[in-house]
């Protein structure tokens, strides 16, 4: 492929030349490329059906995300050059995000005390939820954790129930981004 960025005779140029090549355009980009061969007749492997089926429901949560005039704002604000909003809505929605690190340096198991995740995203987090459970698996408490104002990678998790026995307790994180992808971390305490 290549890129034609100062010829005026091509410049906009897009579809297929002779079925020989294709004109491609990407953002303010002109490209061309060899014209794709692709066998009408062959049926998609599992991993080709499940790609677009992926590729269609970003598309539909794309789709709505852009209908949206804040949520079109704030991704059209994180785009590159080239790329739009809905590019990175697409984005958005096939990334999920990533828990980090849980910190318990601050978790005593007294009421108050405080639970530091780190979560990430490609665009933006929306929530993460924390669950402390017992040494024998029961759930002690659960809610969620507010975002750092300052450092907004951090949330921070405050207990409100008592945990007699801390030490072998297990801290679950999961994060959730806006198209509802969600990311799971466990320590043991």
């Amino acid at each position: 492929m290549a890129n034609i960025n100062k010829n005026l005779l091509v410049k906009g140029a897009r579809g297929n030349v002779g079925k020989q090549f294709v004109y491609r355009r990407h953002g303010n980009n002109t490209i061309i490329g060899s014209m794709p061969t692709v066998n009408p007749d062959a049926a998609p492997s599992e991993e080709q059906a499940e790609a677009r089926e992926l590729f269609s429901a970003a598309n539909a949560y794309a789709q709505g995300a852009i209908s949206s005039a804040d949520l079109k704002k704030e991704y059209q604000r994180k785009a590159p050059p080239g790329k739009s909003a809905f590019n990175m809505a697409m984005r958005d929605f096939m990334k999920p995000p990533v828990v980090k690190k849980i910190n318990t340096s601050e978790y005593n198991g007294t009421p108050g005390s405080k639970i530091s995740i780190h979560a990430k995203d490609d665009f933006r987090v929306a929530e993460v939820k924390v669950g402390i459970y017992t040494a024998d698996g029961t759930l002690l408490e659960e809610g969620n954790a507010i975002l750092n104002p300052i450092n907004r990678l951090l949330w921070t998790y405050t207990a409100t129930v008592a945990n007699a026995s801390p030490a072998g307790s297990v801290i679950r994180a999961m994060a959730t981004d806006l198209p509802g992808n969600t990311a799971l971390l466990e320590i043991l305490v």
